[in-house]
C-alpha cells in the first residue's frame, strides 16, 4: 500500500514539473525582447544664462563614435526641423562595449570652418580649421562666422542585459567656439571723426582645433579684421543744456573669432590711419577677463577663467578718445558696460 501511493506521488511530482517546463516554455516563447539601445542627448546650456539653448542655435550634428581601441565605428548626423524637438536623441547603432564620443555641430552651411575628414580613421582626425585667406600680410579672416560648437564624452560603457531594459541615455554637453566682439571708438568731447580714421585688428593664433577642442601646436597667427563697420553721429534734443555736449559720434568695429584661450594672448591693436600709428595695443584676453568676477552661477559660485571664455560669446570694449585721437586711459574701457581703468602711464 505504501509504495502504491509512494509510485503516485512521484507521477504527479514528475507530472506537475512537465507542465511547469511546458508553461514557462509558451510563457516565454511569447515575450518581447527587453528594450536596449544607446542613445545621443545633445545639451547646449554651457552659456551664462545656464539654460539648454540648443534647439533654438544649433542648426546641424555631426558625432562620430570610436570604440576601446581607437577605432571608427560610427558616424551620425542630423539638422533641420527635427534639431527643434525637444524630444531629439540621435540612436547609435552599436552592441557592446567602451565607447568615445566627439562631436562637431553647425558644419553644415558653415563657409567659416572645414573639417579635415568625415569618415575619419582614428579620432586625432577630427580636426577643424577656420577659412582664411593668405595675404601679404598673413592669414586674414574677415567674415562673419557661422556658430561652431563641440562636445566630447569619453569611456562610455555599454552593455545590453536580455533579463531587463538597456536603454544607455549619454549626454553631450556643447561648448561654442565662435564670439562676437565688437570695439567703440568714442572721442571725449564728443566730436566727429571719419569713419576711416582707423583700422581695428585681433591677432590670435587658433585657426585649428583639434578633436578635445584645443588649439594645435601648428597653428599659425590669424588677424581678425572686422566683418562689419558702423558709424553715427547724435546730436542733444532742443531741450537740452546748454552746456550739453553738442554731439555724439562713435566709430564700431565689430569682429568675428574663433575659440579664446585664457592661456592665449589676443594683440587687440588700434591704428590711427592718418599717421599710421598704433594708438592702442593690449592683450585682449586679459582684459576680458578683468570682468568675469561680475558673473556667478545659480549657487553664487564664480566661474573660472575658461570657463568664462566658453560660456561668453557676446564681447563689447568701449575706448574713449582724446582730442588727438589717443586713448584716453584715465576714462578707462568699458567691456560689456562694465568700467575697468587699466594702468595709467606717460
Amino acid at each position: 500500500m505504501l509504495r502504491k501511493i509512494y509510485l503516485n506521488l512521484i507521477r504527479t511530482l514528475i507530472a506537475c514539473a512537465t507542465c511547469a517546463v511546458v508553461s514557462c516554455s509558451a510563457v516565454y516563447d511569447d515575450l518581447e525582447e527587453c528594450p536596449a539601445g544607446l542613445r545621443l542627448r545633445f545639451v547646449y546650456d554651457y552659456n551664462l544664462k545656464f539654460a539648454d539653448a540648443f534647439a533654438n542655435e544649433v542648426k546641424s550634428v555631426n558625432v562620430w563614435a570610436f570604440n576601446e581601441d581607437g577605432k571608427f565605428v560610427w558616424h551620425g548626423s542630423a539638422d533641420g526641423e527635427e534639431l527643434r524637438h525637444p524630444d531629439f536623441y540621435m540612436e547609435v547603432p552599436v552592441g557592446d562595449g567602451t565607447y568615445d564620443f566627439v562631436a562637431w555641430c553647425g558644419l553644415k552651411d558653415n563657409d567659416g570652418f572645414s573639417i579635415d575628414t568625415y569618415q575619419p580613421e582614428s579620432v586625432e582626425e577630427l580636426r577643424t580649421t577656420l577659412q582664411t585667406r593668405a595675404t601679404e600680410e598673413g592669414e586674414i579672416s574677415d567674415t562673419r562666422l557661422g556658430n561652431l560648437y563641440h562636445a566630447v564624452a569619453d569611456g562610455i560603457v555599454y552593455e545590453v542585459n536580455p533579463f531587463r531594459p538597456s536603454v544607455l541615455d549619454v549626454t553631450m554637453s556643447l561648448v561654442k567656439n565662435t564670439n562676437d566682439v565688437r570695439i567703440l571708438l568714442q572721442h571725449l568731447d564728443g566730436s566727429p571723426f571719419s569713419p576711416d580714421d582707423f583700422s581695428v585688428t585681433i591677432t590670435y593664433p587658433n585657426a585649428l582645433l583639434d578633436h578635445r577642442n584645443a588649439i594645435r601646436p601648428e597653428t599659425p597667427a590669424v588677424i581678425y579684421k572686422a566683418w562689419n563697420v558702423k558709424y553715427g553721429q547724435t546730436t542733444p534734443p532742443d531741450y537740452a543744456p546748454a552746456r550739453a555736449t553738442e554731439s555724439v559720434a562713435a566709430l564700431m568695429h565689430e569682429h568675428s573669432i574663433s575659440r579664446l584661450m585664457a592661456d592665449e594672448e589676443a594683440v587687440l591693436s588700434v591704428r590711427r590711419n592718418t599717421d599710421n600709428r598704433e594708438i592702442i595695443r593690449i592683450n585682449m584676453t586679459d582684459y576680458l577677463l578683468m570682468v568675469r568676477g561680475h558673473y556667478e552661477d545659480a549657487t553664487g559660485r564664480e566661474i573660472g577663467e575658461q570657463e568664462y571664455l566658453d560660456r561668453q560669446d557676446d564681447y563689447s570694449m568701449h575706448f574713449i578718445l582724446d582730442q588727438n585721437n589717443n586713448w584716453y586711459k584715465a576714462a578707462g574701457v568699458f567691456i560689456n558696460s562694465w568700467a575697468v581703468v587699466p594702468p595709467q602711464d606717460m
